[in-house]
């Protein structure tokens, strides 16, 4: 098996939003990537860039996901998400999105653990502390957030509620349960 890397987006997308961080952010992990596997002889490692870019009104999310795999039982996960105004024609964050405050993270978290409770139970791990530290309301765990058409999309990368067998797991949030903290 050979080492390999796998770009796995759309390319003429991110030159028509023309964001250099969204570059300088695949660059950087494959820099790593690419330092790990050269003092190693083992072959077999690969290195793989998904994206997903979802829209709400004018605003356009776009999730990363790079995937490193330089031995062991897994891959390695990096996830980054951009977020672009279609009518200012820039990167934005998600202060210009939401008022992203204490009292939005709590909402978040119980409502995030409302819906994997519910809809998710299958997925999520059965250990309650896991859970509990993986919704608490605080910036880092609630880091990819998603706007999509009809609902906010919490992204939970693998181990934060559940294990890696599992996935990624999200929740998600209807717009009128946080629509006084939506700002566009």
């Amino acid at each position: 098996m050979n080492n390999y890397l796998t770009m796995d987006y759309h390319m003429t997308y991110i030159e028509e939003v023309n964001t250099i961080q969204l570059d300088d952010f695949i660059k950087a992990k494959q820099n790593e990537f690419l330092g790990e596997i050269k003092s190693e002889n083992e072959k077999g490692s690969t290195y793989n860039v998904l994206v997903e870019p979802t829209f709400y009104h004018h605003i356009v999310s776009v999730h990363f996901v790079i995937y490193a795999y330089t031995g062991g039982a897994h891959d390695i996960r990096f996830d980054k998400v951009y977020y672009y105004d279609l009518e200012k024609n820039k990167e934005i964050s998600i202060m210009d999105i939401v008022n992203f405050n204490d009292d939005f993270l709590d909402l978040l978290s119980y409502e995030a653990y409302q819906y994997l409770k519910k809809e998710k139970l299958d997925l999520v791990y059965d250990d309650e502390y896991l859970l509990k530290d993986g919704l608490s309301p605080t910036k880092e765990n609630f880091g990819y957030l998603v706007f999509e058409n009809n609902s906010l999309k919490i992204i939970f990368p693998p181990y934060q509620v559940g294990p890696w067998s599992s996935g990624e797991i999200n929740a998600l949030i209807p717009y009128q349960m946080i629509e006084d903290y939506l700002k566009v």
